[in-house]
């Protein structure tokens, strides 16, 4: 037996085990993208000098928030966009849904999700860099 064949019949290793099941990297790019707390350690846990460090690593990383806020402030404005041009698109028929109502309405899901993460990441920001330490 080749050792192509032999390899065909082994099986997976740790790490294609985990490769498999974890998520395609364009996901994980997007999300690290438009979600900046991947980027923030746990200020609770671990003893006095873990918490002060992980505070202060917090404090330094609260720089990068105001990009993340701008990410989304363009994502509300597209979805805006969206909402009004949908709108304008749809037709006056009455008790009929049209397409251009459910884009309209999936683009306002999307711009009311963007104003909460708006609103979480600009108290963060704030939290961050007002608060006294």
């Amino acid at each position: 037996m080749s050792h192509a064949q032999r390899r065909a019949f082994s099986p997976p290793s740790c790490s294609e085990a985990t490769a498999a099941s974890a998520p395609p990297s364009w996901v994980v790019a997007l999300s690290h993208t438009l979600f900046p707390f991947w980027l923030f350690k746990d200020a609770n846990q671990g003893d006095l000098f873990a918490r002060a460090a992980a505070a202060a690593h917090n404090r330094r990383m609260s720089a990068v928030l105001p990009r993340y806020l701008r990410r989304w402030l363009l994502v509300i404005a597209l979805t805006s966009l969206s909402i009004c041009a949908n709108d304008a698109m749809a037709t006056d028929v009455a008790r009929r849904l049209d397409v251009f109502v459910l884009m309209a309405a999936g683009s306002g899901l999307i711009c009311a999700y963007a104003v909460c993460v708006v609103l979480v990441i600009g108290y963060a920001w704030c939290y961050l860099r007002l608060a006294e330490r």
